[in-house]
């Protein structure tokens, strides 16, 4: 009979049996459990659950008086749902499915994993561990099916799977037990924590040696940091505990594998994991800046890199690190994902907690992220599902996110004059492109075309959600709601009046792709919003009437003989209509501008003069 929830279970304590599935590829994946029977070692398997017609022997290990079984199964046909009972002397398993992973290059394939992290408890305050891999598997169950084996690859786990690693009991007590649901179908792979402290426990129950550097694997290193691919998927497991984080091997390790994987045309995308954060917003006391120095500069060279998972602290954090040091067009910026909220007790809101500028988003719940990747595209769609918090229990989607490497990032801003000063006020078009947009970037500077050391370099998110407004519904409170990011107030006090400044500005879209700066605008603070033009070779006048709604006369002046380009444009920045554009000799001049049909919907166009490269802004309204 098929046994398909996993509920049926058969032998002698068959409660003891609980399959742990690790280190998978296309051809393989190894298989363990604890039983104290060690008459023998054994998997039975086949592609029916009524016909398990393969058998692989194995071993066991005696692990502080733990007895753990592997077999590792071989020759498995790539992308094929298999069936497996695991067998210790009188005690067996129920039979349980997996699917084998399909190889790099596999057309049409969906990768998709489960992550969260931080699941271990102390003696006080238990896990909720057992709860949220119930919660997983329904909504892996609603999304996919009853096979959802069949649909999802895998969950990485960002380490503190125990308390403490030097405690045996604790592995079985705190991890293996309470994740059978899950791991007797899908592979888990951990990126090592704080409490597992680097025990020979932990390094017997993982079986990493497969997915470790040949050159890694014959120090003392072996398996405390690894990596793999599953179709055009590569995951970078790192090790970010004291000692290990700073070894200089490691280092050299990632930069070979991010390098290696740049150039590999079937790797598409690259997934980083260790267990520590940068920064945690809720948490500060767990904040790690060797993350920022180790790992980050590496991550910041590679066009593949897209996101950090990590835990330490338990709640959920999204952010994004900005990329200003890589000037290809391909290098993007990547997401940072916490989600320590994996079943210890919660790390909640407190008076120290910080609100850092490159995270956008902190909710002190329980979580889990599951990622969907579509790998042909190079894209990928993210959803954070919350289970609240003890005192508010949920069982929801909290956010969502997503990444396109083929997307275009968004076009060139068009910066506005400077009309005030009482406040200052900088503006620019709308940001347009096939994204919405999450950030915009003013910078000013007292030099022209020198952004080297600016006056003011203002970053700001659409999003910037901290803290919540407490019981009884945690509404988490976004600080930037109703932000308008196509414009910056600048303080009257920060600029020198009088004096000539130059400002630019860019747009950061959802899919983390950043346009080109926009060209810069002169302004001074005294109101006027253009320089002297008694000094310059043209000048462009105000249009007249203003406001508007079928045509309007725009003046210029040329000082000497010059091409002469004059566009009017739209707040998105496209082009509606060209007034001039030949070679005109000294002189002043006037143009009609009558509205036509692509002057819809009403309001602010920008008049745009070119003249020997320099170029100036009218703003203009159409009413009707």
């Amino acid at each position: 009979m098929l046994v398909s929830l996993f509920l049926v279970r058969t032998g002698s304590i068959q409660a003891q049996i609980n399959p742990y599935l690790q280190t998978p590829t296309p051809t393989s994946v190894y298989i363990s459990w604890h039983s104290n029977d060690t008459a023998f070692t054994k998997i039975r398997y086949g592609l029916s659950g009524t016909n398990l017609d393969q058998v692989k022997t194995g071993s066991f290990q005696n692990i502080g008086g733990k007895h753990w079984h592997t077999v590792k199964l071989t020759g498995l046909t790539p992308d094929t749902r298999y069936y497996y009972r695991c067998i210790s002397g009188n005690d067996s398993s129920a039979v349980c499915p997996f699917r084998s992973q399909p190889f790099p290059g596999t057309a049409g394939r969906h990768i998709r994993f489960v992550i969260f992290g931080d699941s271990r408890y102390n003696d006080t305050i238990p896990s909720i561990l057992g709860q949220l891999c119930q919660n997983v598997q329904q909504t892996l169950q609603s999304k996919y099916g009853t096979v959802w084996y069949d649909s999802v690859n895998l969950v990485m786990h960002t380490g503190d799977i125990v308390w403490t690693g030097r405690d045996i009991d604790r592995f079985e007590n705190e991890y293996f037990s309470k994740i059978a649901n899950l791991s007797c179908s899908l592979p888990f792979m951990v990126s090592i924590g704080n409490h597992e402290h680097e025990s020979a426990f932990y390094f017997d129950y993982m079986k990493y040696e497969d997915f470790t550097d040949s050159a890694v694997a014959k120090t003392a290193y072996n398996e405390r940091f690894y990596s793999f691919g599953i179709a055009g998927c590569k995951f970078v497991v790192l090790n970010s505990n004291d000692k290990m984080i700073g070894a200089p091997i490691q280092k050299t390790w990632l930069n070979k594998v991010l390098t290696e994987s740049e150039a590999d045309p079937v790797t598409n995308l690259v997934f980083t994991f260790s267990h520590h954060p940068w920064h945690s917003e809720v948490w500060t006391e767990g904040d790690y800046d060797s993350v920022d120095v180790v790992f980050y500069p590496e991550f910041l060279k590679f066009s593949k890199m897209v996101q950090y998972s990590y835990g330490h602290a338990h709640d959920f954090e999204l952010g994004a690190i900005v990329n200003t040091t890589n000037t290809n067009p391909l290098v993007h910026d990547f997401r940072t994902v916490l989600a320590g909220g994996g079943g210890a007790e919660l790390t909640r809101f407190f008076s120290g907690s910080i609100d850092y500028p490159e995270i956008q988003e902190t909710v002190d719940d329980y979580n889990y992220i599951l990622m969907d990747i579509n790998v042909d595209d190079r894209s990928y769609v993210a959803e954070a599902y919350t289970l609240g918090k003890p005192e508010h229990p949920l069982h929801q989607v909290l956010d969502t996110w997503h990444f396109r490497m083929n997307q275009a990032p968004p076009e060139k801003p068009l910066a506005m004059p400077v009309t005030t000063t009482n406040p200052l006020i900088l503006s620019a078009s709308a940001m347009s492109g096939a994204d919405s947009c999450m950030s915009s970037w003013f910078e000013i500077t007292g030099t022209q075309g020198n952004y080297s050391s600016t006056v003011i370099s203002k970053l700001r998110d659409k999003e910037d959600i901290f803290e919540n407004t407490g019981s009884p519904n945690f509404i988490p409170i976004n600080k930037n709601a109703g932000i308008d990011l196509t414009s910056l107030e600048v303080p009257d006090s920060i600029l020198t009046h009088g004096k000539t400044f130059w400002y630019r500005v860019k747009y950061r879209d959802d899919n983390l792709k950043w346009s080109p700066w926009s060209d810069e605008v002169a302004f001074n603070n005294t109101g006027i919003d253009e320089l002297d033009f008694s000094s310059d070779k043209f000048n462009l006048s105000q249009n007249s009437p203003n406001p508007f709604s079928t045509s309007t006369v725009i003046g210029y002046q040329l000082k000497s003989k010059a091409h002469v380009s004059i566009t009017v444009l739209n707040m998105f920045g496209k082009e509606v209509a060209t007034l001039v554009n030949e070679e005109k000799p000294a002189g002043e001049y006037s143009v009609m501008f009558t509205v036509g049909q692509d002057c819809s919907p009403a309001g602010i166009y920008l008049v745009n003069m070119r003249c020997d490269g320099t170029s100036r802004n009218r703003k203009m309204l159409i009413t009707y």
